[in-house]
């Protein structure tokens, strides 16, 4: 059975299943290769994210004993540091305009950022972590873990990456001043409390142009216009995809994933793959980036390879395989009994949503 597999996950002694393309079609590797050392640092050094590996249908099982790691405590460790320094630059700055640059600096350090931002392992423990405490707070350092991710899978240098992770942290700051009974309302909002939300790029871009961040333009555009569309539907300037900035188009887009993926005060979670789809057709409606939508979509659809899902039959099941023939492949995944179910073709079950580690054990 063949297995899509992350290129930052191969080992040696795996086998190739499928001819491995470069972006002209030249075959960077033939299937049935055994992979080497060398082999997968040369795929390391290609723009090619997963392999699929050749992996007989015995090997493939589902450990429902309890003893798979479905939180890392030493990632959970330093996203929950990272949690309490993001919500300290909010809570300051919502409070004192004051820009609380020790924190940030702590939450943009390299080392912080790979360690966050860690391929398949971050998008597994973000889904998997139960999200207690400020929802805003969690959807921000979701966000700046995102965008980390697509910066890596951009492979945009350094500066760019820290920037990039900047605007996703701080897309939603301005949030700290719209009274908190707007922001934990459960029921639909009234067109004026709406309107108060929507003001919120307004206030974040306000409060950041006049502290240290000035300098960052490209980042305090991100927040002013992470709701911007590109065809000019969105909000405070209706601008068109010329207008907004590239950090933007990216923002608006982990923004809306991360929003319909999470567990909100006023809506439950949705599958990822539903979001996908969300997100695809508001490509091609013209409203959001086509290059940095389909890319994150790619990217992110297969680093969900290997995580827990709750089907709508009742049944919890393990993503094992996604194809990369369409954008909006469903998985393959495995039940706990050991069936498995193509959602491509199983049209009587779909994914409801992705488990966190309490849900699954």
């Amino acid at each position: 059975m063949l297995r899509a597999q992350s290129v930052d996950t191969l080992r040696t002694g795996m086998k190739v299943g499928r001819n491995v393309l470069d972006l002209d079609g030249k075959v960077l590797v033939k299937s049935g290769t055994i992979l080497s050392d060398n082999t997968i640092r040369t795929l390391n050094g290609k723009n090619v994210f997963s392999v699929y590996i050749d992996v007989p249908e015995e090997e493939i099982h589902i450990d429902i004993t309890g003893n798979e790691h479905l939180l890392d405590g030493k990632y959970l460790d330093r996203y929950k540091k990272t949690y309490n320094r993001v919500q300290n630059i909010y809570y300051k700055l919502g409070r004192e305009d004051i820009l609380e640059l020790a924190d940030l600096e702590e939450v943009l350090q390299e080392e912080n950022i790979k360690e966050l931002c860690d391929g398949a392992t971050a998008v597994t423990q973000i889904h998997n972590m139960t999200r207690d405490g400020d929802y805003v707070i969690h959807h921000a350092t979701n966000v700046a873990i995102l965008a980390g991710l697509m910066a890596k899978w951009m492979r945009v240098n350094w500066d760019k990456t820290r920037e990039l992770v900047m605007a996703g942290l701080l897309s939603e700051v301005g949030k700290m001043k719209v009274p908190r009974t707007i922001l934990d309302k459960t029921g639909k909002l009234e067109p004026e409390e709406l309107d108060k939300v929507k003001r919120h790029v307004d206030y974040g871009y306000d409060m950041l142009k006049r502290s240290e961040l000035k300098k960052y333009k490209d980042v305090l555009l991100a927040i002013l216009q992470h709701h911007e569309r590109c065809d000019g539907s969105g909000y405070p300037n209706r601008l068109k995809a010329d207008a907004i900035c590239d950090y933007a188009k990216i923002v608006a887009i982990l923004d809306i994933y991360d929003a319909m993926a999470a567990n909100r005060s006023y809506a439950k979670r949705n599958s990822p793959f539903d979001v996908f789809k969300i997100i695809y057709e508001d490509v091609l409606k013209g409203k959001l980036d086509t290059k940095y939508g389909i890319k994150f979509i790619g990217e992110l659809c297969h680093a969900l390879t290997g995580n827990w899902v709750g089907l709508s039959n009742g049944e919890r099941a393990k993503i094992v395989y996604i194809a990369e023939t369409r954008v909006t492949a469903l998985p393959i995944v495995q039940t706990v009994k050991g069936d498995f179910y193509d959602l491509n073709t199983r049209h009587d079950i779909k994914i409801e949503a992705l488990l966190t580690a309490n849900e699954v054990n």
